[in-house]
């Protein structure tokens, strides 16, 4: 009954096929699906496609192939994110000590050490009289701070080549190795010795939004004295590392990492924020819904368009459209819909990244939960969207909760509370911070007078 009732409803098979692909990607870890398994899997899939065929008239059977179907698209995809043992690919040369050459595909990030992703393109085993290969892959460097190299440099260097390894006992919940996969980094070089380095062989137009990302943390970092403009950068642009120690453990005690880091769950809540509090400014509905997409896709540029702060974006603007728009089934759809295409494009996100996790369980609690919180506060007064920002945050951290406290082994006791009195300030900060910064670039001394306030 409930298939013959679902196979009636488009957009009821539409949400069934989609969620098949989005179970697989979660069931292919824990399956263990990989690329040892492509030959069972193709032949599974033509087989597939047969039945689908076949039972086409009956649309309960043709439901079930469908999901099928789906499910082992997903098993394939999970398989061939996995690199070939093959000489033409950088895993073939693990436990080798080899020559390299590669570009740096992203802006380096700084802790303990610099951390490099290098997408290698050719390669030499120097104990060996090789030539040089032609070669694909993408090896994680770390470095001392200095000196400091950039996105897009060719780096010419002698190298360990090994396999990331497994964390230790006692941390299971966390896979180094599997970490690194869902960014595509399946090597790690150690012992680097840099050779040579040569700049300019990245994105040209990324290349530049990392510039102008630079001038701004220097902005930043003139305007406002430290910690202060530490703080900042975490709200603005996700930049932590100059954060003081004892800072950052306070955030960890207290539950509120996540503010200074640019997630989807950051993201969501602030787009929420900021179209409340234009309607409550009296901004017209459209105008108010319109901003608020400017905004997001310039802060996306700022802060550099990485592939996490892009997916963040869209969970936000999804949000906004949710709230636009007024009609949570058609919204419910789309969010299916984007994870079936962020899964398509990296099946490993879902189950190894935290960032991906939390940013659709603060969307759907925005979505979902958010409604039926309204309707037990209809009575609160509304003064300038706080009410709104209020409960936006209310319903993500109900939402995300259960969430982060499995993925991170415990849950503060006072991070609801503090979260609830932090998060609706949050928007106002970042829009003064932002202010601030603007107003830097224009003519330093204003955005020094601004920054002061």
């Amino acid at each position: 009954m409930f298939l013959h009732k679902l196979a009636q409803s488009k957009s009821g098979v539409f949400i069934f096929v989609l969620s098949g692909f989005i179970i697989g990607a979660v069931a292919s870890p824990l399956l263990k699906i990989g690329r040892a398994n492509l030959n069972q899997l193709i032949i599974v899939l033509i087989l597939l496609t047969v039945a689908v065929v076949v039972v086409w008239p009956k649309k309960e059977w043709r439901l079930l192939s469908l999901g099928a179907l789906f499910l082992f698209l997903s098993f394939l995809r999970f398989a061939m994110t996995e690199p070939p043992l093959a000489p033409s690919n950088l895993i073939f040369y693990h436990d080798r000590w080899v020559a390299v050459e590669g570009i740096i595909s992203d802006e380096p990030t700084f802790d303990n050490k610099q951390k490099i992703i290098l997408n290698v393109v050719k390669l030499k085993v120097i104990t060996s009289d090789d030539e040089t290969r032609s070669v694909s892959g993408t090896a994680i460097l770390y470095l001392d701070h200095y000196p400091e190299y950039q996105y897009g440099d060719l780096l010419k260097l002698n190298c360990n080549l090994a396999k990331p390894l497994d964390s230790a006992e006692g941390e299971q919940k966390f896979s180094y190795p599997a970490y690194l996969a869902r960014q595509g980094v399946w090597s790690v070089c150690l012992n680097a010795r840099i050779k040579e380095v040569e700049s300019g062989h990245g994105n040209w137009i990324y290349g530049k939004i990392l510039a102008f990302k630079n001038v701004l943390v220097d902005g930043v970092n003139k305007i406002l004295p430290e910690p202060q403009s530490s703080f900042l950068g975490g709200l603005l642009y996700g930049a932590r590392q100059s954060i003081p120690a004892d800072l950052k453990l306070a955030f960890s005690r207290t539950g509120t990492a996540h503010i200074i880091a640019v997630s989807g769950y950051n993201i969501t809540i602030v787009a929420a924020a900021i179209l409340a509090i234009l309607q409550g400014l009296s901004v017209p509905r459209k105008r108010a819904f319109w901003a608020s997409i400017v905004l997001i896709v310039v802060f996306v540029m700022l802060t550099g368009a990485s592939a996490s702060v892009v997916r963040a974006g869209l969970m936000g603007i999804i949000v906004l459209w949710a709230r636009h728009l007024g009609r949570l089934s058609q919204v419910g759809r789309v969010l299916i819909f984007t994870a079936f295409l962020m899964l398509l494009f990296n099946p490993r996100l879902i189950f190894f990244d935290a960032g991906f996790q939390l940013s659709f369980a603060s969307t759907l609690g925005i979505l979902y939960l958010s409604p039926i919180l309204e309707n037990y506060s209809r009575r609160w007064p509304k003064i300038f969207g706080f009410k709104e920002s209020l409960l936006t945050t209310l319903s993500a951290i109900l939402a995300t909760a259960p969430l982060i406290a499995y993925s991170f082994g415990s849950f503060s006791l006072v991070a609801p509370v503090v979260n609830l009195l932090i998060l609706p300030a949050i928007p106002y900060t970042m829009a003064l911070g932002f202010g601030a910064m603007i107003l830097g670039l224009l003519y330093f001394p204003l955005g020094q007078v601004w920054g002061s306030v």
